[in-house]
């Protein structure tokens, strides 16, 4: 079922001019929000809206969920976190990559939050630090405790690293993070990182924040030890892995769908073939429908042989996906201007995104990543609805 607009069907305005666009839940999402809220009570919920916010948008997500009571953003990188700030985002943000220790200066101009990976990048930063600074540096240390990507591993190393940052009156030791590997799979994988984490932070001074919990990690354990989680896939409505779904009874609501339209149908005869390379060919007459949309718009080559729905009937996709077209089979019944269901906010559907990931042999963390920022995005709240065109828009603000 596609998801309402005031207005009825006329959805295109000024603001897009193509029948291809993605439905934004912001309901579900700030949902999902609350109830990781309700079930951490005693910790800040940190909403990781990195990646565009998984594909959906962050600006526009921040904003909402910040006007619902959010205080903590979390990104990779320093420009994503600039973005926020540059749309009005005045919460706290922590950068959760490395970022050059030359652009240090620009980080405290922005008031975020960095990660500190290791001793040698903070003796780095420090040097690059303006002589005229005044503002705290507020940083959270990464700790390595079995992930092999970035962190601390040695405990003096984490000691020292404290040590230095006690020394200058603008760095503050705000806060101490791992990261789970295996946090969404069966096995003692997760709990053998929580226990090193506690000892390697139990070594000093505990800071305000300690967090080490992802989604998985948030849904799976209780993690008494730390005071903050960090929200990402299932912000969005997605549980991390078919394992953690098993496991749990927390109810998550989907917050993303794409739609498309047709907008040519034709008949196809016997030994006629359809798209690059001719990997489909008619054994028999058949109709089919041309989509505006393609790999270039997040749906992928990967995508031929499964099903999108259009007016409630599976339609396949047949020929190669092209970058910017894709055909199916349909029915008689099917005709121009009728709207596609390519990826749906509902669960166990032949469109959910764990239906996608399967069939592109990946994740749902990237079908929502890949979902490009060419396609207009539809964002419903309560009753009212807003679009964002980031190829039309250059004003601060998407809301302007």
């Amino acid at each position: 079922m596609l998801l309402g607009f005031k207005g009825g069907n006329d959805i295109m305005s000024e603001k897009f001019y193509r029948s291809t666009y993605l439905n934004i839940d912001l309901n579900a999402i700030l949902s999902n929000y609350q109830t990781f809220d309700k079930l951490h009570a005693n910790k800040t919920v940190i909403s990781v809206i990195k990646a565009n916010g998984y594909g959906l948008g962050s600006v526009r997500i921040a904003q909402h969920l910040m006007e619902n009571g959010a205080s903590f953003f979390a990104v990779a990188t320093l420009d994503e976190a600039i973005e926020l700030r540059m749309h009005g985002i005045k919460a706290k943000i922590l950068i959760l990559g490395v970022i050059p220790p030359k652009d240090i200066n620009k980080a405290i101009q922005h008031r975020v939050a960095l990660t500190v990976p290791s001793k040698s990048w903070l003796k780095e930063s420090i040097k690059n630090i303006s002589d005229e600074n005044e503002k705290a540096l507020w940083l959270h240390l990464k700790l390595d405790t079995g992930m092999g990507r970035l962190g601390m591993k040695d405990v003096e190393e984490y000691k020292e690293v404290v040590d230095i940052i006690s020394k200058y009156d603008q760095l503050v030791f705000e806060g101490v993070y791992t990261h789970f590997a295996c946090a969404d799979e069966p096995g003692d994988d997760m709990a053998t990182q929580y226990q090193k984490f506690k000892e390697l932070v139990e070594q000093v001074e505990k800071p305000h924040y300690i967090h080490t919990q992802n989604s998985a990690g948030s849904l799976l354990m209780d993690g008494q030890f730390c005071n903050a989680i960090r929200l990402g896939i299932s912000l969005y409505g997605y549980y991390p892995s078919e394992y953690v779904k098993e496991n749990v009874k927390v109810h998550l609501k989907p917050s993303a769908q794409l739609v498309s339209e047709i907008v040519q149908t034709k008949t196809l005869n016997v030994g006629d073939s359809v798209s690059y390379g001719s990997t489909y060919t008619a054994t028999e007459p058949t109709r089919i429908a041309v989509l505006p949309i393609g790999y270039a718009d997040g749906y992928l080559r990967s995508m031929q042989g499964s099903y999108v729905n259009v007016n409630g009937q599976q339609c396949e996709v047949i020929g190669r996906v092209c970058m910017d077209q894709t055909m199916v089979k349909i029915p008689d019944t099917v005709k121009v201007g009728d709207k596609v269901i390519l990826l749906d906010n509902h669960v166990d559907t032949e469109q959910s995104v764990e239906a996608l990931a399967k069939q592109q042999n990946t994740i749902n963390y990237e079908v929502l990543c890949n979902l490009s920022r060419r396609l207009p995005r539809i964002y419903h709240i309560e009753d009212n609805t807003e679009i964002s065109n980031c190829l039309l828009y250059t004003s601060p603000s998407p809301r302007d």
